[in-house]
């Protein structure tokens, strides 16, 4: 019966991240923080290592639906990479290193509001923007993909790998908006890039002793409940819902944050 709470949470946190991309990191950072009473570090650890175990069964979803084209997502990972593993690996060091831990933990959490105001601004740029054709939305993500993404995936690579924070807040609207995607590609590749980039920032925070395996594993069965949901709503749900239900979810995060912050 105790777990009841923890399965319930995790179920919420698992159909959010399979249908939107959301959840990984800005929805279960405040869960943590809240709910379960983590600090801040230990919040990011547990919610790296949560949020690469959930996205195994949401990658595999999407995979299936033909949602992951694997060339491009491949591309994209390998620009973002370095940032993370550099980004997590420091934010380590310094919680070892700082005399001042407060300010530490603050500065996380400023980084994790300023980068959802700014993917606030790119997922709203997009939806303003008149759609593309298909035949060059193809094309551009074939021959045009590393340039234009080059300078964003590297700075959302260090969000994710010192916050966290990364999947559906800033990782979906930059491919929405530079890789030019319709919002189901962009959910699907986002999960699988997020995925495996959480996982090495996890053996980061993991190495520094500051993960919740426990709470994160109880977490993750929880979500595998809602799996049999997830797929046919993403089938049925029409792309603009779809990418408005996503805006209120990173406004809902972008809430959550600032009552952190204060």
């Amino acid at each position: 019966m105790l777990l009841i709470p923890e399965l319930a949470i995790g179920a919420m946190v698992g159909l959010m991240i399979s249908t939107t991309g959301v959840g990984g990191g800005v929805i279960v950072l405040p869960i943590l923080t809240y709910f379960f009473g983590l600090d801040a570090l230990a919040s990011v650890a547990t919610a790296n290592l949560l949020s690469m175990l959930m996205k195994i069964s949401s990658s595999y979803m999407h995979f299936r639906m033909g949602n992951i084209p694997l060339r491009q997502s491949l591309v994209i990972l390998l620009i973002m990479i370095p940032g993370t593993v550099l980004a997590s690996y420091g934010v380590t060091m310094l919680s070892h290193l700082s005399h001042n831990r407060v300010q530490l933990e603050w500065g996380i959490n400023l980084l994790v509001l300023l980068a959802i105001l700014f993917s606030l601004y790119l997922f709203y740029h997009r939806i303003r923007q008149p759609q593309l054709p298909v035949n060059q939305t193809q094309s551009q993500r074939q021959s045009g993909l590393v340039k234009p993404l080059l300078l964003p995936g590297t700075g959302a690579g260090l969000v994710l790998g010192a916050t966290g924070v990364g999947g559906g807040v800033v990782v979906l609207p930059l491919l929405l908006r530079y890789g030019q995607m319709n919002i189901k590609q962009a959910v699907g590749v986002s999960l699988f890039i997020t995925m495996m980039l959480s996982g090495s920032s996890a053996f980061a925070y993991a190495h520094g002793g500051y993960t919740d395996w426990g709470l994160a594993l109880v977490l993750f069965v929880g979500s595998l409940l809602t799996i049999p949901f997830a797929k046919p709503l993403m089938k049925h749900l029409p792309d603009k819902v779809l990418q408005y239900v996503t805006l209120c979810l990173i406004l809902c995060s972008a809430v959550l944050m600032g009552i952190r912050l204060v």
